[in-house]
């Protein structure tokens, strides 16, 4: 059903890597995969602030991350959700506020239906969301479609980018309030979503090299603590908005 990149596409996604090729050898490549559906360069300083690794090797090589998004878009096209499925997700507060504005998701989501895991409360500032997943939504439950899946306890159902949600916000229950982010704080809000359409989306692989060229230096600089040039961030938000095209057909069908 799926094809050999498919398969290595959604492992990678999943962080379970080998070996010390750039780009494929990274763990945490999803940081920087996901910062690149965002506006601007909030979300990138962000992830640099909390102390994660904005590795320049992902957007290196514009073809080869074509190649992998295309591949992970692909498994999306072919899997739809066999049950509705209930699913939860610890989120950064500002993440959550702007699918929140959007009224979709902005990027990959990973939700889990193993409850809020405490693993991604390395965050600062969080909103719980408790997810609907209709039967028939494109999602890729990770446990489903790889016969080895190496963090099987996380029982994850992937969404993806330019997912409709329909959030309803409450105060954080009781019980909920133990769910600390990186600095000790409850969460801000807790809400639920109901999942919608999908928009597909194309990636452009002959997008401007010397956005990407000048996304590394901002790398590097978030990653050093400096503050990026002006210059480097305008070409590099350039290059990211021209990188995806999002059609106004729904894949929901």
């Amino acid at each position: 059903m799926y094809t050999k990149e498919e398969i290595r596409a959604v492992r990678f996604y999943t962080g379970d890597v080998e070996g010390s090729e750039p780009f494929w050898s990274d763990p945490k490549a999803y940081v920087v995969l996901n910062s690149l559906f965002f506006d601007g360069i909030g979300t990138e300083t962000a992830r640099a602030g909390e102390g994660k690794y904005l590795d320049p090797d992902i957007i290196a090589d514009i073809p080869r991350l074509a190649g992998f998004f295309n591949a992970l878009f692909s498994v999306f096209g072919k899997n739809r959700s066999e049950t509705e499925r209930h699913t939860f997700r610890v989120e950064r507060f500002s993440d959550y506020s702007v699918m929140k504005q959007k009224g979709h998701t902005v990027s990959f989501t990973s939700t889990s239906e193993a409850g809020f895991l405490s693993e991604y409360r390395d965050r600062t500032g969080i909103a719980l969301m408790k997810f609907i997943i209709p039967q028939g939504t494109p999602c890729i439950p990770m446990g489903e479609v790889l016969s080895e899946y190496v963090k099987s306890s996380e029982a994850e159902v992937l969404l993806p980018p330019f997912m409709e949600l329909d959030i309803t916000e409450s105060a954080v229950s009781p019980g909920n309030m133990c769910i600390t982010d990186r600095n000790g704080a409850p969460p801000v809000t807790e809400c639920r979503v109901l999942c919608g359409k999908y928009r597909r989306i194309t990636v452009n692989e002959n997008s401007d090299k010397y956005g990407a060229e000048a996304g590394i230096r901002v790398f590097n600089a978030l990653n050093e603590g400096r503050e990026p040039s002006a210059e480097d961030i305008a070409l590099y938000i350039a290059w990211k908005r021209e990188l995806f095209t999002v059609s106004e057909r729904t894949d929901n069908d």
